[in-house]
């Protein structure tokens, strides 16, 4: 037999064996993201959904499901939507014109400290930019909306998404317990991690195992919080000379004061809020699980010393200032 003989032999095994590997990953990765969302539903907690998919994401490396940004994105904005009947404008307007100030002096003050810290440990300017912007007002959103703003490389943009989504598991993991053990009231809490919290979805999910007053407190303030983006980008745009910077509100902003308009002058039954209210939920549950197969492994190993020491100690120094200005306000 032949050199070429015997590839044309082996070949053929190899290349049906890959796919049907890929097959089998795929298929065990459908049903532990199934799982994962049942048990986050069931137990109305959306951690298990995301640190589940997480898992099963870096462990067999493989996400099958296309569309899983899209689904978790759109999952994200109607359950917080949904959100919007439970609230009401009346207690919406109240708590933006209670927690507005503080709001902005924590988004310029961790925008300053951010750029300041950046510039002391030698980070890139870019990925500095990127987690400054993330750690002051929405995360992962704010990466996205500021990164071509600032000509950011793919692998920079990955750095500082996946260093705010490793915080927001911290976060989802502890600030809970923090609160339950310095007795914080639900609207403390929910005012609390609406700051301090780096991305919405985590914001919700985190504020939603503590307590559904606490979910839609920080509901309010976060998206007050993010509104900041938009001048944010327009500041950036002017700073890099970038005229492409699309300046808008998000629409799932304007629906959710939409539905706290329409709450308020069409009251619904407390049952039919009930049940809205397990639907924001298990949204947000479904939310959380497509967040978690977005992140790879590759991703992780381009995290340099630098970034993670901005990302961090950037955190750690502004979430507990975040809570000192809602305790004290």
């Amino acid at each position: 037999m032949t050199v070429d003989e015997t590839s044309q032999d082996v070949a053929p095994q190899h290349s049906q064996k890959h796919p049907q590997d890929h097959r089998q990953k795929s298929a065990l990765v459908w049903l532990g993201v199934f799982l994962v969302i049942a048990l986050g539903i069931y137990f109305q907690n959306p951690a298990y959904a995301l640190l589940g998919a997480l898992l099963l994401r870096l462990t067999l490396n493989v996400n099958p499901i296309k569309n899983s940004a899209t689904i978790g994105k759109l999952s994200l904005q109607t359950a917080i939507v949904l959100l919007g009947f439970s609230l009401g404008i009346d207690s919406l307007m109240q708590m933006s014109s209670d927690y507005g100030v503080i709001v902005a002096v924590f988004v310029l003050g961790t925008l300053g400290l951010g750029l300041l810290m950046g510039k002391f440990l030698r980070s890139d300017e870019v990925e500095t930019t990127l987690i400054a912007s993330g750690t002051a007002i929405c995360g992962g959103t704010a990466i996205a909306t500021l990164a071509p703003l600032v000509n950011a490389k793919p692998q920079q943009f990955a750095v500082a998404t996946a260093l705010v989504f490793l915080l927001n598991i911290v976060a989802l993991l502890t600030f809970p317990f923090i609160g339950t053990l310095l007795g914080l009231s639900q609207e403390v809490f929910g005012a609390w991690v609406a700051l301090a919290i780096h991305d919405t979805s985590s914001v919700i999910a985190t504020a939603a195992i503590y307590g559904d007053e606490a979910a839609q407190v920080a509901a309010a303030v976060k998206l007050g919080r993010t509104l900041w983006l938009i001048p944010l980008a327009f500041a950036v745009s002017l700073i890099y000379g970038r005229r492409e910077a699309k300046i808008r509100v998000p629409t799932f902003v304007l629906l959710f004061v939409g539905m706290a308009v329409i709450s308020r002058f069409i009251p619904l039954e407390p049952v039919v809020v009930g049940y809205i209210g397990l639907l924001s939920k298990a949204l947000l549950v479904i939310a959380l699980a497509m967040i978690g197969l977005e992140i790879n492994r590759q991703t992780l190993s381009q995290m340099s010393m630098r970034s993670i020491g901005l990302g961090v100690g950037l955190w750690i120094i502004v979430a507990p200032i975040a809570l000192l200005l809602v305790l004290y306000r």
